[in-house]
Formats: C-alpha cells, structure tokens, sequence
C-alpha cells in the first residue's frame, strides 16, 4: 500500500501491480512443470481451476480432498497453500509450503511460493534463503535472481540499522541521528493502536515493524512512484529524513500505514484499494480538506472498477484523486455504519463480495458513488 505526499508531483511513472503478476508467473510455472503428473483430474485440477478464477474457498476444500486421498501429494500442499494465500491466511501457507517441500525437496514452484509469502510476512531471511533453494533447483529464471538481488541488498541495509524493539512495535532506523525520530514514530503507532482499535475493534496480535529510510534508501527497497510518502507490505516503510521539521506530516504517514497493519489483521482479503487506502486516510490524524478540495475541481472521477486495484499505476494527479475518491467514500461507511463498520468489515474479509457486504446494510454502489460528485 502506498501513502502519497500531500504536494504531488505530476507525470509519476504507471507500474504493474508486483503481487498479482508475480503470483500469476509463478502459477504458470507451476502449470507447465506438473501439470502431466498432478492436475489431468481429480480434486486437485479442480482446485487448480478455482485458483485459476480467485476461488480460495473452493480451491481450499478440492485441496482437502486431493490430500485425503495422498497427504503426501507435493503439487497439492503447494495449491493447498495458494488456497490459504487467496483466503489470506499467509501463515497457514508458509506451513503447508514447509511440509511440500519437505516431501519433496527439489520442487522449485514451493520454493518460489514460500519466498514469495514469508517476505509479505516480513520474514526476508526465510524469503532469500526459499529464493536460493528456487534457483538452485531451476536455475535460469532473470527475474527472480533479481528480485533474490533486491531482498539480499534490503537485508544488507538493515543489518546496519538499529531496532527499538517492543511488544506491538518494533522500529528500525539507521544511526543514533534517528533516534528522536524512532521515538516519535514509536508513540505515533501507540496511538495510532489505541485510536484504531477503539473505532474498529481491531487490535493486531503480531508485533509489527516499521523501518525508516532515507528517501533515496526508501524508493531503492520500495520501488515505489516518486508520489509515495510511505508503504505498508507487511512491514511499514517510511522515508523520513527532515521529518522533524513537519512531525505532524510524520504522524499522518505513520497512522495511514498503520491502518494498512490493522485491515490486514482484521480482512485480511477482499478489500478493494479504494477502501483500504480510503480508510487509512480517514483515520488520518489531518484536515483533509485538501482532499476535498482536490475532488471538487476534478474535471471527471475515477471510475470505481479502476479503484480496485493499487494506486500505484496511476500518475500523481490521478494518484491524488483517486485517495480522495477513496476517503470521501470511506467517510461515508463509517457515518452509515456506525458500531456496524467492523461487522461489515468482517464480512468482506470472509469472502463475501463488496457488494452483497454492503446490500447487507441497505447501501449501494451508487451511494458510494454519490460521494464523489463535486
């Protein structure tokens, strides 16, 4: 997730959506290797063919059944774990992708896998070593030796950062000339924690890290649009240098990103980025009269079905509309909703579509929508 900087500048580069097309490579794969030995029927190709279409509820229960017929079945466990991913249960995935490659130690697309989802859990020890083992087996593949490049330089950066650890927080920063920053950063999150968890009653269980970067350090790891005032994948990354001199911008970033953590915990699926990023900025610690502003001079909205996917594509104008777009609607669900916001919340992390979870409590797309016009 991406935070942009209030003053946003124009012609920002448009780039894919890494997640997505990193698991479709990796399915591809995957489809092409094992397809003669484990997918020409049964269970396990009709689990395949609901990850195919985004079905985890349906791929997790062919998968269960592939696997009480052979609990030992590689290709199964590995789609078991797609299953646990599209249900956003990373955990469950890295454990089942353990046991895969376990049975079988040389089955690469595991190995891709487990990379892939132990560093959107922050673990980027477990992510290279898993990439490592990957390329060992199936060596050749450019991309991912230079994604491995790119997480073993992250790893090199923050061996020499130093961590404020604590028990919901821990905050990596580099040098003792940050540690005023840390701390600032550390009662931003506190509050952030409280203020969150008393509006949405979400309080996330998993010690969460914040890095801070410098600016230059911060795009290198994130490859993020020069708009970006902050990212949240798992772990909150903040450039942060003069972020003294505005601590109240400072405090924005940290609660926005901070969102991002709490939603993750609470829906771990399902949320549409115009939702996700509407809410982090709603619960902003700002005016968001700029915002506001920003949507009533617009001379056309962003279309919703474009919302729904990272803001990261879209230039910095378009950037900025599109959050604004995103918390003007969110400000609205939370006036509608009321005590039920987390409810609703709940129901679109389970699997029900956005908008069955908002028919639910008599809202439409169309009421959405109605918030967006100037």
């Amino acid at each position: 997730m991406l935070l942009p900087v209030i003053r946003i500048p124009h012609a920002a580069p448009r780039i894919p959506d890494p997640e997505s097309a990193t698991m479709t490579l990796l399915l591809c794969l995957f489809l092409l290797a094992r397809a003669p030995q484990s997918m020409t029927e049964g269970p396990a190709r009709t689990g395949w063919e609901a990850i195919e279409r985004g079905d985890g509820e349906k791929a997790a229960a062919a998968f269960r059944r592939a696997l009480a017929d052979n609990p030992r079945d590689a290709g199964s466990l590995a789609g078991s774990a797609m299953a646990s991913h599209l249900l956003g249960r990373d955990d469950q995935a890295i454990s089942v992708l353990k046991r895969a490659l376990e049975i079988e130690p040389d089955f690469a697309y595991a190995a891709y896998l487990l990379g892939q989802f132990a560093y959107a859990q922050g673990d980027l020890d477990l992510a290279i070593k898993s990439y490592e083992r990957a390329l060992q087996i199936q060596p050749g593949n450019r991309s991912a030796y230079k994604q491995l490049e790119d997480w073993k330089k992250e790893a090199e950066l923050h061996s020499g950062f130093t961590t404020r650890p604590g028990v919901r927080f821990n905050i990596l920063f580099e040098g003792p000339e940050q540690q005023v920053i840390a701390a600032r950063v550390s009662n931003a999150l506190e509050a952030a924690y409280a203020r969150v968890g008393s509006s949405l009653g979400v309080y996330p269980p998993e010690t969460i890290t914040a890095i801070l970067y410098s600016r230059e350090q911060f795009r290198d790891v994130t490859k993020s649009p020069p708009w970006a005032a902050g990212a949240y994948d798992g772990r909150i990354r903040i450039p942060v240098l003069g972020s003294l001199r505005t601590p109240g911008e400072l405090d924005r970033v940290v609660t926005h990103e901070y969102v991002h953590a709490a939603l993750r915990s609470l829906a771990p699926r399902g949320l549409p980025f115009w939702l996700n990023e509407g809410l982090a900025t709603y619960f902003e610690p700002v005016d968001h009269a700029w915002l506001e502003q920003r949507l009533r001079t617009a001379r056309t909205t962003i279309p919703m079905s474009e919302l729904e996917q990272s803001f990261g594509r879209l230039d910095g104008a378009d950037a900025l509309l599109a959050y604004a777009q995103g918390f003007t609607a969110a400000r609205m669900l939370a006036h509608r909703l009321g005590s039920n916001f987390p409810v609703f919340l709940q129901y679109v992390g389970n699997g029900t579509s956005l908008e069955q979870a908002l028919l639910l409590f008599n809202i439409t797309d169309a009421d959405v929508q109605h918030t967006w016009r100037r």
